[in-house]
């Protein structure tokens, strides 16, 4: 049900009009791309919806205050110096409002005008009107991956709850992404009986059909809106079975050994420097088909080799965990070839196979415990007819794997108060850079992230820094982190998508931040960058715009909101100073995470951790955590591999206590 008034609903498309609005072409610009504005999509409608369904009362009670405020003119003239009503503005006063906004020194301005432009910009480009190619893509040279028609019977069959119910097992797996998953599979495979609960829903292969906004809004944690509570940083987390390895990007790299040394000897992780964790590390690998054949170099790719290799910087093949890959460049939408060897085509399966239940769609509400020992859990669940059933499961020991987000929330809502239960939040905050380039980049086709540029990730000497990786472009991702002067000069950016390679900058943050959970028990993500890390952020970003002029780009621009502008000949350590005197303020330019870790960190003791090097909770006996969220720090590294890693570790210890 809508909650804006008729007013409120017109000045927010007149918010969306402004940040795309319909313009005639001059100077070579593309009609296709320029004639087709916000309005014609019907973008304030979907930008009503998807607020109402992603936020909560407070927020949409500030917004209704601002659509108010805009409508007095004295509010716009102290604000933004353009005296009037915001309905009675011209297209170029509107744009003046907005962009003050955005480089204002108030961080709850830039945070509203943050929280506007994402989803407008995202969902202008990634609509799919009546089911049909969103009409800018032509302009834009994108082309959607096409659904693939495939009636093969799916592979897992989920239970089905019809009614209130109490199910019985040994062994309870909350989640089933790169910890879950193992768990489960190496429990099942000793011959103990595993029932695996998923909130998200169970997607096969058939079902991964390429498009944007379908795939954000079903595969990702809320619906692909997920940020921090100050909204300075996106979160890319996955929300269906196979958790985040049905939607990453495949990269499969170690645990760095100094990672493993510093787990061990500081925080107490005893085996995490161990020949048995290297065996575990071996056996996940193994079983994904992680190899270096399929890790071909799409133009993306070879942008950051050629740029690394003329500044003689280390660069390296990253390892993917395909087996055919079809080089579509649409990983993160989900595998639609089954190339991709996540837990859905590996370590689930396999459990499935040997007896495993699946129950998806099903939502934990808290863990059974009684006088200190763990017994089961309460589920909530939905029925095909949308009806709503209660879920009593009896295990004799309960693991928990939801997530670096959820296993925290978890865990408070069933009353644990360990100190370290949603505190060492680390999110592995990534900026993006992009270099313009003569000849088509393409840069959502082929293997999305194939080349890792690690010289910089000792940037301390303790083995924090940064890494540079590439990133998959599509529409509506790129729309959204891309700056905005103005409606034209953001669809000028666009239309020279085809020719844009980017370079991301994956930092390891030593900092870290919080999670809590809000009134209906939810996660809520609290994380501000530290200078320290931010500091680390800064070098690699300049780094990347080095390794973009060195790969022969003629324009490279910084990822701040009011974008600073290299061009080739120019001088570059003049732009570089200027890039680095701009610094990062929240909200002021790109920053977002794919990466959660360490929210209930393993500890040596209950002081130092959540749990203990089994991966026990320091508070109740037979309840486990075996996901990112115990990694002592953030890894470094792309996490998935470490995840599973650990997860097949310390399952061996379980179970040898059966």
């Amino acid at each position: 049900m809508a909650f804006l008034t008729a007013d409120e609903k017109h000045t927010l498309a007149l918010i969306c009009d402004t940040l795309v609005p319909t313009l005639p072409s001059i100077n070579g610009d593309d009609p296709r791309l320029f004639g087709c504005g916000a309005l014609a999509l019907n973008i304030p409608a979907h930008l009503e919806e998807a607020i109402e369904r992603v936020s909560d009362d407070a927020s949409r009670q500030q917004l209704k205050w601002v659509l108010n405020a805009l409508e007095n003119g004295l509010f716009n003239g102290l604000t933004a110096r353009q005296w009037g009503a915001f309905s009675e503005l011209s297209l170029e006063e509107r744009t003046a409002v907005l962009h003050s906004w955005a480089e204002s020194r108030l961080p709850q301005a830039r945070k509203l005008f943050q929280s506007l432009k994402r989803l407008t910009l995202f969902l202008f480009y990634a609509v799919m009107p009546e089911d049909n190619a969103n009409p800018t893509w032509p302009g834009l040279g994108y082309t959607h991956l096409p659904h693939r028609a495939d009636d093969a019977p799916r592979p897992i069959k989920p239970l089905e709850i019809s009614g209130d119910t109490t199910l019985y097992t040994d062994v309870l797996v909350i989640g089933s992404g790169a910890g879950g998953g193992v768990v489960a599979a190496e429990l099942s495979a000793s011959g103990q009986d595993v029932i695996v609960i998923e909130k998200g829903p169970y997607y096969a292969e058939q079902d991964f059909h390429g498009r944007e906004l379908e795939s954000m809004e079903k595969l990702f944690e809320r619906h692909g809106s997920l940020t921090t509570a100050d909204l300075s940083m996106m979160v890319l987390a996955g929300s269906a079975l196979g958790g985040g390895t049905t939607v990453n990007w495949s990269a499969s790299l170690r645990t760095p050994d100094y990672v493993l040394k510093e787990w061990e000897t500081e925080y107490g992780f005893t085996g995490a420097s161990s020949r048995e964790f290297q065996t575990s590390l071996d056996a996940v690998l193994k079983r994904m088909n992680v190899n270096t054949d399929e890790s071909v170099p799409n133009r993306n790719n070879a942008v950051l080799e050629k740029g690394c290799r003329a500044l003689g910087y280390e660069v390296s093949v990253i390892p993917r965990n395909v087996k055919g890959c079809e080089e579509c460049g649409f990983c993160n939408f989900g595998c639609s070839f089954g190339a991709k060897q996540g837990t859905l085509k590996t370590w689930l399966q396999d459990a499935y196979n040997q007896g495993t239940r699946i129950l998806v769609g099903a939502r934990v509400e808290r863990v059974l415990h009684r006088r200190g020992l763990a017994y089961g859990a309460e589920v909530r669940t939905q029925a095909a007819d949308g009806k709503f059933h209660r879920v009593t499961v009896q295990a004799k020991r309960v693991v928990v794997a939801a997530g670096s987000l959820h296993t925290p929330a978890l865990l408070m809502r069933s009353g644990l108060t360990n100190g370290s239960i949603g505190a060492n939040l680390h999110l592995h905050p990534v900026t993006v850079t992009y270099g313009l380039f003569d000849e088509p980049i393409t840069p959502w086709q082929g293997p999305p992230m194939t080349r890792l540029a690690g010289q910089f990730a000792n940037l301390d000497g303790r083995g924090y820094g940064v890494r540079l990786e590439t990133a998959p472009v599509h529409p509506g991702i790129a729309a959204l982190s891309m700056p905005w002067r103005s409606g034209r000069g953001h669809k000028r950016l666009m239309g020279r998508l085809n020719h844009m390679a980017n370079i991301i900058v994956i930092t390891r943050d030593y900092h870290s931040g919080h999670v809590t959970v809000d009134a209906h028990g939810e996660p809520v993500l609290h994380y501000n960058l530290h200078p320290y890390d931010a500091r680390h952020l800064m070098r690699g970003t300049l780094e990347a715009l080095r390794i973009h002029v060195a790969a022969g780009a003629a324009e490279v621009s910084s990822p701040h909101n009011d974008q600073i502008v290299y061009k080739q000949g120019e001088n570059l350590d003049a732009f570089l100073a200027q890039v680095e005197s701009r610094g990062f303020r929240a909200n002021s330019f790109t920053l977002s995470s794919a990466h959660q870790m360490s929210s209930c960190r393993i500890g040596g003791d209950s002081a130092l951790g959540a749990v203990d090097p089994s991966g026990e909770t320091y508070e109740i006996r037979n309840l486990f955590v075996m996901d990112g969220s115990i990694l002592p720090t953030a890894s470094g590294v792309n996490p998935m591999v470490s995840i599973m890693a650990t997860a097949h570790y310390l399952a061996q210890g379980l179970k040898a206590r059966v």
